[in-house]
């Protein structure tokens, strides 16, 4: 089929690098003579119809800004059929060939609604979480992991010279990744994420060895939902002798320009995107793997086997926990 008009959304959280996405669609939606058409709010905007069309003029100085120029919504309405058959009639309305979704994987289940309507999809990772399982790097995750590392070395400097423990809470959902590779890189003592869950019991037994072993300022990393960690700090400050704060390190995290591994991980996704739409192939998620960008069926994606770096989690309890 002649491919005319595209169009192009972010959903759910937004995610450091989205914006370099659209620019980077934009500028080769020019040079292929393509309309491309930004679709404001997530879901909701495509439902209410609300389209802007895009030029290179107007996203020229986006890629170095974090979040999203589309916005984006929360938009749990469009679980229902008459919802998504609305939307897609939108679409159609507006002539558009090819919708890209940038999002997480809420967005790619909206995604595969829309397929299911006859409509041509192709859907980008973008999710700090990183809980897509299918690709190794979601769009947002190394800015921010970064932003987190950042913070917690320094809060760990100040707790250091209070000889004060501390104990911080990530995001991510329902995935450890930014939990793990924070807790990596800043060199901290415990971790305590969903894919391989401690007690609290445990958790606590294990910031006394520290201690015991003549650490004057232990420092926890927990990803979110996994403990109350104001309740944490409290009992480990009791069980210890150690005076523990607690920090949830929050929207940092989500915030500010995109790291240039985000800003490559944006130009490679979008470059494939529109290699798939020229050659008429629809309905696949962009991926990456062992450095390699690769597509593959969007339901596949939703149920991909797991893929946490388990080799990197013993790595840190090599170093850190007793055997």
């Amino acid at each position: 089929m002649e491919i005319n008009k595209i169009a192009v959304l972010t959903s759910g959280g937004d995610a450091q690098g989205m914006n370099t996405t659209i620019n980077i669609l934009v500028r080769i939606a020019a040079l292929r003579k393509l309309e491309i058409f930004g679709v404001m709010n997530g879901y909701k905007g495509l439902y209410n119809n609300e389209f802007v069309e895009l030029n290179t003029e107007m996203v020229a100085n986006i890629s170095s800004i974090g979040g999203t120029i589309l916005k984006t919504a929360r938009f749990e309405d469009f679980m229902k059929k008459e919802v998504v058959e609305k939307s897609a009639e939108n679409l159609r309305k507006m002539e558009i060939d090819v919708l890209i979704v940038i999002g997480g994987d809420g967005s790619y289940r909206g995604a595969v609604s829309l397929v299911r309507e006859g409509i041509n999809v192709i859907a980008i990772p973008g999710t700090i979480d990183n809980d897509l399982r299918y690709t190794n790097k979601c769009l947002g995750f190394d800015t921010a992991v970064n932003n987190a590392c950042s913070y917690i070395e320094n809060v760990k400097q100040t707790m250091s010279s209070l000889n004060r423990g501390v104990v911080f809470e990530v995001m991510g959902r329902y995935c450890g990744d930014i939990a793990l590779y924070s807790a990596v890189s800043t060199a901290c003592d415990i971790i305590a994420i969903p894919e391989k869950p401690i007690t609290k019991e445990e958790l606590i037994d294990r910031v006394k060895y520290c201690v015991e072993n003549k650490n004057h300022s232990p420092t926890v990393v927990i990803a979110e939902k996994m403990f109350d960690i104001r309740e944490i700090a409290e009992e480990l400050t009791k069980e210890t002798g150690v005076d523990f704060k607690y920090s949830i390190v929050g929207y940092i995290q989500r915030g500010g320009k995109p790291s240039v591994a985000d800003k490559a991980l944006a130009m490679q996704f979008a470059v494939r995107t529109i290699e798939l739409i020229e050659d008429g192939i629809f309905n696949r998620a962009i991926g990456i793997r062992d450095d390699k960008v690769f597509d593959i069926e969007i339901e596949k994606a939703l149920s991909a086997e797991y893929n946490f770096n388990y080799d990197l989690l013993n790595l840190f309890y090599m170093l850190n926990y007793k055997k």
